[in-house]
């Protein structure tokens, strides 16, 4: 058997394999900091999108990839526009706008624009072009900062990207230290009163020390050449700690049973051929959910599966490796510094039968249906808020996390209906041959006559660009003007046109009151999309709703292929595994209604706020789109964790007996305390997740901890062993050459024959 093989070589090299698993990691440490990446925000862009593409013609033809800092000011009185108070507001950046990296710099002042004024005269803001892109501006905000001096009489907030990004930088850290503050102490807590002795409860934490700093070094060198969340940190801290804990506990467990039976050699083996069996397929079963994000467009989602998948794979290298070396050197040791007596007869099957599992394995074997319809129905009950779920892309205020960069933000989106960059959706028109630098009077009256369709669009407040005069040039010169040769025009005249023409293209802004991920905005870009353009050109449109309906689009349209990926792939590993049809299909099942129980504690607590006050949230009254996604990878993987453990758990008792009846009640006698300590220290870990201020590492944590709750009690503990009694014999059975081709395969055994019954 491979796996008995992979145990007698831990043994072999019981010394070497822990000091190679520390050089490992070390060296992938030093290694990650001058040769990694840095995570990025965003990355939530389609390719090919009609977002993009418009993206990607401003950036052709009007610069280098840029990003802006957002200067907020508010006044004691309503007199922004005074010259006193724009006077203050254009000192307070001076020695900002001299730097090399900023483009140029647009207020009131300077454009005349009545969007630069808030609704009620108390809030200006200006606009600071940053020749940088959004992780430099992100990276050296600071620096950009020192740069800025705080208007007297004023107040100011700086925020757009760049500090938003930053916000969630430093958010996600503490989220991160909170979460390892809490979970870990928790979970050793937890751990010394599962297994008893302070060195058995080390080892779990000790493979989590090796595979999760391994991981993310190897994270930071895959974002050196490719785009990588600034979430997966997170991401991969949650799955990391979680799994590592979860396999090292089962790993374990099995060692000391073996170990009252054999000498440590041979309980290395027999602990790895079963246990370490079940921790691959485990392990397995998570990677594939993983992977499934990565068939989603969006590069953030895609890293986030990466990430995902290299962090379940260190944590297996150091489980099958490392861990079962460490228990070949401590063998009998393993039981040092013992706190409670006992260990020996805990392992013994006598003792699990008169267990808490024990006996509800005993009353469930009884009574399957009137034990296990209550709690299904109880399970789809919960789910039903599941069906009130209102996805979005994550942009709204309540969504950022609490600092100066989110009140300056929902001061643009509450004081400025008009405010640019803000709700601002971007029209590239698109003329398919160069313009040089001019309209002529048919295209302008062509565009003209657009522009006007698409301003008595109800949601719109209005268009600027190239048709917009500047402030003090009446529109008849002007006009006149960008009909003519660049070269005759005023240099002021000639910059101002030069921002909004270029090239094939002429570039508008259209200011809308609707938030990004409002269903009125998306109903807005559907009427702009479908309006005619001008003759001769094609229009796209960008920025704000525009990115959250081509999102959500591509996102609906991934979701039944990434569904099909995960479901079909466990189903295959399980088969191949347990040599049956009937198993998979009804993991799947079982899976499902813990997911979808998840699923509806999500949409009650988050999206609809019960638990608001106490979680410290304010509800945006949506989920984030990629939320219910990372959920159901996760979940979907790690549901197989206890499927797999008691299921092989019943396989072994099956083979040995022949009686499914006695082989599920034993199984699940066996595994239930076991299961039921892994899932606590997991709800720790997860759980420690939802106490920060980063509202998606909220949702992941609690939905987690809410499914791995449900999971190893009401499902695995009672909805499955109720359903393999009613299902009996046909648990096990597939056609016969396939379980023959399986057999060969080496990954399950064929059931020992039943002994015929005694002549009376």
């Amino acid at each position: 058997m491979p796996f008995a093989r992979l145990g007698a070589f831990a043994h072999r090299h019981r010394r070497s394999l822990p000091v190679g698993g520390l050089v490992l990691m070390v060296l992938l440490l030093l290694l990650s900091g001058p040769l990694g990446g840095s995570l990025q925000a965003g990355g939530f862009s389609v390719p090919g999108s009609q977002s993009q593409r418009a993206s990607q013609l401003l950036t052709r033809h009007f610069g280098a990839a840029t990003t802006q800092l957002l200067l907020v000011y508010r006044s004691p009185r309503p007199d922004v526009t005074s010259p006193e108070v724009q006077a203050k507001v254009a000192a307070s950046f001076a020695r900002l706008a001299r730097r090399p990296e900023v483009v140029s710099v647009q207020t009131y002042s300077s454009t005349r624009l009545p969007i630069f004024i808030g609704d009620r005269g108390y809030e200006t803001f200006a606009v600071v072009n940053l020749k940088m892109t959004e992780v430099a501006a992100s990276d050296q905000l600071p620096q950009l900062e020192s740069y800025l001096s705080r208007p007297t009489g004023l107040t100011m907030w700086v925020t757009g990207p760049a500090p938003i990004d930053a916000l969630y930088n430093s958010a996600l850290e503490a989220q991160l230290r909170t979460a390892e503050l809490i979970a870990l102490p928790i979970s050793l807590l937890l751990l010394l009163l599962v297994f008893g002795s302070v060195t058995a409860a080390l080892l779990p934490l000790l493979i989590a020390g090796l595979s999760v700093p391994t991981a993310l070094s190897v994270i930071r060198l895959i974002a050196a050449h490719f785009s990588m969340s600034i979430f997966v940190t997170n991401v991969a801290t949650i799955v990391g700690l979680g799994l590592a804990i979860d396999y090292s506990l089962f790993f374990v467990k099995r060692f000391r049973e073996e170990l009252t039976q054999s000498p440590p050699e041979v309980a290395v083996v027999a602990a790895t051929a079963s246990a370490g069996k079940a921790v691959a397929i485990s392990g397995t079963a998570v990677a594939l959910g993983l992977l499934s994000l990565t068939l989603f467009p969006a590069t953030a989602l895609g890293s986030m599966g990466i990430g995902g998948v290299v962090v379940v794979a260190c944590t297996l290298l150091f489980a099958l490796t490392v861990l079962p070396a460490i228990l070949s050197l401590l063998g009998h040791r393993l039981n040092w510094l013992t706190l409670r007596r006992g260990l020996r007869g805990a392992t013994d099957l006598t003792h699990h039968q008169s267990s808490f599992w024990g006996w509800a394995g005993e009353r469930v074997m009884r009574h399957p249906v009137a034990i296990a319809l209550p709690v299904a129905v109880l399970l789809l009950w919960v789910g039903t808020p599941f069906l009130s779920l209102r996805l979005s892309t994550g942009a709204s205020v309540q969504e950022i996390p609490a600092g100066p960069a989110r009140t300056g933000y929902s001061q643009l989106v509450n004081n400025f209906p008009q405010a640019g960059g803000v709700n601002d959706l971007n029209m590239v028109v698109d003329y398919g041959h160069q313009l040089g630098g001019r309209l002529t009077p048919a295209q302008q009256s062509a565009l003209s006559s657009y522009l006007a369709r698409a301003e008595r669009l109800k949601g719109v407040q209005g268009v600027d660009g190239v048709l917009t005069p500047p402030p003090g040039v009446p529109a008849r010169v002007y006009l006149g003007l960008l009909s003519g040769p660049p070269a005759q025009r005023p240099a002021g005249v000639e910059k101002y046109i030069a921002g909004y023409l270029a090239g094939p293209v002429a570039q508008f802004e259209v200011a809308t009151a609707y938030g990004p991920d409002s269903s009125a905005g998306a109903q807005l870009v559907s009427h702009l999309r479908q309006l005619a353009p001008p003759p001769g050109t094609s229009v796209l449109y960008g920025g704000g709703a525009a990115v959250s309906v081509d999102f959500l689009a591509a996102f609906a349209n991934t979701i039944p292929w990434a569904v099909a990926m995960v479901v079909l792939a466990t189903m295959a590993v399980l088969f191949l595994t347990f040599g049956s049809v009937v198993l998979p299909i009804k993991a799947v099942l079982m899976s499902l209604i813990s997911i979808s129980a998840s699923f509806g504690a999500m949409v009650w607590i988050f999206q609809e706020g019960h638990l608001s006050r106490l979680l410290d949230f304010t509800s945006p009254g949506s989920i984030t789109a990629t939320d219910p996604v990372l959920m159901f990878a996760f979940i979907f993987g790690l549901s197989m964790d206890y499927e797999v453990f008691l299921l092989t758990r019943i396989r072994e008792r099956y083979l040995a007996t022949g009686d499914n009846r006695r082989a599920v009640q034993e199984g699940m006698a066996s595994t239930g305390g076991v299961i039921t300590s892994a899932a606590l220290i997991m709800i720790a870990v997860f759980g420690a997740f939802a106490l920060g201020h980063v509202l998606d590492i909220q949702i992941l944590g609690l939905g987690m901890a809410v499914a791995v709750a449900v999971d190893a009690s009401l499902v695995r503990g009672i909805m499955v062993p109720a359903l393999m009694r009613l299902l009996g014999r046909a648990n096990w059975w597939a056609p016969g050459p396939a379980q023959r081709l399986v057999a060969r395969l080496g990954l399950y055994e064929s059931p020992a024959p039943v002994p015929p019954a005694k002549a009376a």
